[in-house]
């Protein structure tokens, strides 16, 4: 069997792997670009890593691919979709901890003024923006995979009542007073109850664009609204509007629908936003744990045991 790796391994590690795999009769082969990829692909039955339409078109052979990423949106073409004996696993659940973190500093950096604060630091002046008391409050969460369910965990410390939409789950988790299914009746309810709302939702077909006028417009002026998953699931029109008008209190985005986001973006200077550059899912352990992962996933698949995270390829997740 041929094994492709498409991803940066060290070379400690892909030698570990390498040698590994060789005992059990297989080969294991290492690339950089999709010219490489494609040199490789036609005769792979795995392939780990990066996988765009011109590489695994290619892969005709092709049984099991491991993404490194947990979102799939800009991944699944049409191809993928239709490819019944093709198995596509994630790594939804491996950067979680990192992505509630990442959703808590977005907001804490929101409500406490850190930004503006940061500013005038920089001008040398005393001063800052609106402190604002987020505990006890209502926090709205669109979303409770992995990202959803740490970002959850992290809203007990500030004793706040939790709403969450899942497409999937119907029991709520521990620390989650309510569940709904995220048809639009549900979603405005909880964007009117709720003092901040994270989206930590894939991006679908059905998530595009979720968020826009008439769902900003439900939300309180004084709320906040964070989104750590994907870009686009948010109408960044229409959040510009509402950031412009005050119809919010702010919001903050570690991801966009273009990225990286054009330097003449209106986002850039928009009002009460605060900007990263999707790093939700980074963090010193990341490499590790995508090495341990993809290790245990690989054992299982060729001692002929069912791989984990695997995703339902056309529901997008």
């Amino acid at each position: 069997m041929k094994i492709v790796v498409y991803y940066g391994f060290t070379e400690k590690e892909l030698d570990l792997m390498k040698d590994r795999v060789a005992k059990l009769g297989h080969e294991l082969i290492h690339v950089t670009t999709d010219e490489e990829a494609i040199a490789h692909i036609d005769k792979a039955e795995v392939l780990m890593g990066h996988f765009s339409p011109v590489v695994t078109n290619a892969g005709k052979r092709l049984k099991w691919i491991q993404s490194f990423s947990a979102g799939m949106d800009k991944l699944l073409d049409k191809d993928i979709t239709e490819r019944d004996d093709l198995t596509i696993t994630n790594m939804a659940g491996l950067y979680a901890p990192q992505g509630g973190e990442h959703a808590w500093a977005l907001l804490l950096a929101l409500a406490r003024g850190v930004v503006p604060a940061l500013q005038s630091q920089i001008r040398g002046e005393w001063k800052g923006g609106a402190a604002i008391e987020i505990t006890g409050g209502v926090l709205g969460i669109i979303g409770l995979g992995g990202f959803g369910i740490e970002t959850v965990k992290r809203a007990a410390g500030y004793d706040m009542t939790v709403l969450a939409l899942d497409p999937v789950r119907t029991d709520s988790p521990e620390g989650v007073l309510e569940i709904r299914k995220p048809t639009k009746e549900n979603l405005h309810s909880l964007l009117k109850r709720s003092d901040a709302v994270v989206v930590t939702c894939p991006r679908t077909e059905e998530t595009y664009h979720m968020i826009s006028r008439d769902e900003i417009a439900c939300m309180k002026d004084t709320a906040y609204l964070v989104c750590t998953s994907r870009g686009g699931i948010i109408d960044e029109n229409a959040l510009l509007q509402a950031l412009e008008k005050g119809s919010i209190a702010g919001a903050g985005l570690d991801v966009t629908e273009v990225e990286p986001l054009p330097a003449n973006d209106p986002l850039w200077k928009a009002p009460n936003l605060l900007l990263t550059p999707h790093r939700a899912g980074a963090s010193q352990h990341r490499p590790r744990k995508v090495y341990e992962f993809f290790n245990a996933q690989l054992d299982r698949y060729l001692n002929g045991q069912p791989v984990i995270n695997v995703v339902g390829k056309r529901r997008g997740f």
